[in-house]
């Protein structure tokens, strides 16, 4: 394949920076998309710079994925490509996507929703039916690349990936969407059938290297640029996160050594009751929202507590069942919830001493 118009890492890492800029009129994203060009080659952009955003294709309002795509038609050179920006992390939405997916690994929302974006950019422009195939070409960062990424391992939806400092691909995610991974997992690893969960007991390590070896022909189209010292290159080290494709590590900060070891040394049963937590979120959210979280990780039912008001005597009278049955609960669940913290807590000492030994806190 030949020389990419977009063919420098600087180029890509200005446009994915753009991707973010929700305030540009189609015109002016045009613009500065030719003036990037100008100031990384010295060169004038002859192609058409065409745009069409994730909300005008209204493929993913219930995920909350966002995502930009760039078509480039340089006619004189019969070249073309496709660019998607897919936003990272920017609203609630995402973050309480990123519990569900990454931490749970119980949902796969945004990435099927950056899928069906790509089709419906390809729709848009044409792309379809065009004799020589356009490449299509993701670009990434933060949460973004773990979209972009899965797709593409899934749907084949990109010829190649670009990120910088991305949250890293997701086995437990994989495995509760992707058919054929998850039974060629339960085959290698004698899984029941019957009970999904078990995945979590595999350990950690092996099943990381199955996955980076079961995807690995794919990985080859996926680059990333990655700082040591970000939070998520941090985070990719508990259970869950594999990292496929060319990895180009860059120190930004030299003068810290990174908090990478600081998260490999927290025992994996800690990260385990993170794990645990997220799913109940999850599975509870999923089924009734905020009021099924509350019911089902505390035991309480927030029916009955926005019904007391300034006369709560007169509320348990009326409701007197209903909030015998809510103490219960909170007696039965709090318990098992507080010995959860107490296994995160009583890793304070490591976490935060690290941190001190390593110059990023002080003791005060």
């Amino acid at each position: 394949m030949g020389r990419r118009i977009m063919h420098s890492p600087e180029l890509r890492l200005r446009l994915t920076q753009l991707g973010y800029d929700d305030k540009l009129s189609k015109a002016e994203f045009t613009e500065k998309v030719k003036r990037i060009y100008l100031e990384e080659t010295g060169k004038k952009l002859h192609a058409d710079v065409k745009v069409y955003t994730s909300k005008e294709a209204r493929t993913s309002k219930q995920s909350g994925y966002d995502g930009l795509a760039i078509y480039l038609d340089a006619k004189e050179n019969k070249k073309d490509e496709l660019y998607i920006v897919s936003q990272g992390s920017t609203d609630i939405k995402d973050w309480d996507y990123n519990i569900k997916a990454m931490l749970a690994g119980r949902d796969i929302r945004q990435a099927n929703s950056t899928n069906r974006f790509v089709l419906a950019a390809k729709h848009h422009f044409k792309l379809n039916n065009n004799e020589n195939s356009t490449p299509v070409i993701g670009l990434s960062h933060s949460l973004a690349h773990n979209n972009n990424t899965t797709a593409h391992l899934m749907h084949n939806t990109f010829d190649k990936v670009y990120s910088v400092n991305g949250a890293q691909t997701n086995y437990y995610q994989l495995y509760f969407a992707d058919r054929k991974f998850a039974n060629d997992v339960r085959s290698y690893f004698s899984m029941s059938y019957d009970n999904p969960n078990t995945i979590y007991d595999i350990d950690p390590n092996q099943l990381r290297q199955f996955a980076e070896n079961y995807y690995k022909d794919k990985a080859k189209n996926i680059h990333q640029i990655i700082s040591k010292d970000d939070p998520l290159y941090v985070a990719s080290a508990v259970r869950g996160f594999f990292t496929l494709g060319n990895v180009e590590m860059v120190d930004t900060n030299p003068n810290y050594p990174g908090l990478r070891s600081l998260v490999e040394d927290i025992p994996d049963e800690v990260i385990q009751d993170f794990q645990e937590l997220a799913i109940q979120y999850t599975t509870a959210s999923n089924q009734g929202g905020i009021n099924g979280v509350m019911q089902e990780i505390f035991g309480v039912n927030m029916n009955i507590v926005n019904k007391i008001g300034d006369n709560s005597l007169k509320t348990y009278m009326t409701n007197q069942t209903e909030i015998d049955g809510m103490i219960r609960q909170l007696d039965k669940k709090v318990p098992g919830l507080l010995q959860q913290v107490k296994t995160i807590t009583s890793n304070a000492d490591l976490i935060f001493g690290r941190l001190e030994d390593a110059g990023y806190i002080s003791n005060a």
